[in-house]
C-alpha cells in the first residue's frame, strides 16, 4: 500500500483501514509496535524501546517515515506482553480501585513509569505505578472508573482476585533518578495523575532525597482526594516533604485549597530555576503548567509531563 508524503506507517495503515493499536501517536504509549522487515529502522522510531526488541526489529509505526518499500508484520503478543496475577483490588473511592498485580518475573521500572494491561477482550490502556521497585515485586495501580469504559469497567467488575492478565512495559519518561538529592521538587497531578507523583515521592524518600518536595493534588470535589490521609501522614513524619490538597470544585474539605492543582502551586512557586517539575493528569494543565513552569525559570529537561490522554488507548479506530 502507498504511503503519501509525509505520511507515517502508522497513518497510512490507519488510512487503509488496518486494524492496528494505537493512541498517541508521538511515540510515547508503545502500543502500536511492529516488525520490519529487511530495512534500516532510524534511531528514532526504536527510541525508548528495550533491547530485545530493537534487536528483532520491532519499531514504533507512528514514527517511521519510510523513504522506500518496506515490509512490516505485526508483533507477536509474546514479545511485548507477559502475565501477572491479581493480588488484591482496594477501592480507595467510589471510583477509584487500588489494584495489586504480582508479575511471574520481578519487573524493573524507574518510579514515575507506566505499564499497559490488556483485557481478556484483547482491549489494552495504560496505568501508572504508584509504588516503588525496591520495596516490593507487587505493582500497584490506581485505576478510575470511567464512563462506558470498556477496560476500568471490566476490571472494577469482572476481573477478579487471583486471575491472571497481560501487562506490556514498564514504560515512559517521566520518571526520578537521584543524580541531584539537593534539587528541590515540585509535582503537581490531578486525579489519578496521582500514582507516578506517589511513586515518585517514595523513591525520592527511600533514596535520601534533601531538596524540598512539595506535591499539589487537585480533583474537583473531596472523594478525588483519595489519598488525603496518607499523605498527610507522610508530611508529618518527613521534614522536606510537603503536601497541598486543592479542590476546584465547591470546597467543604478542611485543610484543602480552593482552586486548580497548577494555578495554586504556581502562584506560589514563582521561581523554579534549579527546580525539577513532575506534571501528571490532565493534558491541558499540564501543557499550560509546563509553559509557565519555563517561563518560571524551570530548565525544559527539567519538567517531566505524563498526560493522562495517552491512557485512552484502543485496539480500533473510532468511527
Amino acid at each position: 500500500m502507498p504511503c503519501t508524503d509525509g505520511e507515517s506507517v502508522l497513518e497510512c495503515l490507519l488510512r487503509h483501514k488496518i486494524d492496528i493499536s494505537y493512541s498517541c501517536k508521538m511515540g510515547t504509549c508503545q502500543t502500536c509496535l511492529v516488525r520490519a522487515e529487511n530495512y534500516d529502522i532510524p534511531a528514532n522510531a526504536q527510541f525508548g524501546l528495550p533491547k530485545n526488541l530493537v534487536i528483532q526489529n520491532y519499531f514504533l509505526a507512528c514514527l517511521l517515515y519510510p523513504e522506500s518499500n518496506i515490509d512490516i508484520s505485526a508483533s507477536i503478543p509474546s514479545d511485548l506482553f507477559r502475565f501477572a496475577t491479581v493480588t488484591n483490588k482496594k477501592y480507595l473511592a467510589d471510583d477509584i480501585l487500588q489494584l495489586f498485580l504480582e508479575p511471574v518475573e520481578k519487573l524493573q521500572y524507574y518510579s514515575g513509569q507506566f505499564i499497559n494491561l490488556k483485557s481478556e477482550y484483547g482491549i489494552v490502556r495504560s496505568y501508572s505505578l504508584a509504588n516503588t521497585a525496591e520495596n516490593s515485586d507487587i505493582l500497584e495501580l490506581h485505576i478510575k472508573r470511567m464512563r462506558n469504559g470498556k477496560m476500568s469497567n471490566w476490571i472494577f467488575d469482572d476481573l477478579q482476585v487471583g486471575d491472571e492478565i497481560e501487562y506490556q512495559g514498564a514504560t515512559g519518561n517521566c520518571f526520578y533518578i537521584e543524580h541531584n538529592l539537593e534539587q528541590p521538587m515540585l509535582l503537581i497531578g490531578t486525579g489519578t495523575g496521582l500514582a507516578p507523583l506517589l511513586s515518585i515521592i517514595r523513591y525520592a524518600i527511600s533514596r535520601g532525597h534533601r531538596g524540598e518536595i512539595v506535591l499539589y493534588h487537585g480533583t474537583r470535589h473531596p472523594p478525588g482526594l483519595y489519598q488525603n490521609d496518607l499523605l498527610i501522614e507522610l508530611a508529618s513524619t518527613v521534614e522536606n516533604f510537603t503536601y497541598h490538597a486543592c479542590l476546584s470544585g465547591k470546597n467543604e474539605f478542611t485543610g484543602a485549597l480552593h482552586g486548580r492543582a497548577s494555578d495554586l502551586a504556581l502562584l506560589k512557586h514563582k521561581e523554579l530555576t534549579g527546580w525539577k517539575v513532575f506534571l501528571c493528569g490532565e493534558p491541558e494543565m499540564i501543557k499550560d503548567a509546563q509553559q509557565r513552569s519555563y517561563l518560571a525559570g524551570a530548565n525544559l529537561d527539567e519538567i517531566h509531563t505524563d498526560p493522562y490522554v495517552l491512557r485512552d488507548l484502543r485496539r480500533r479506530r473510532r468511527k
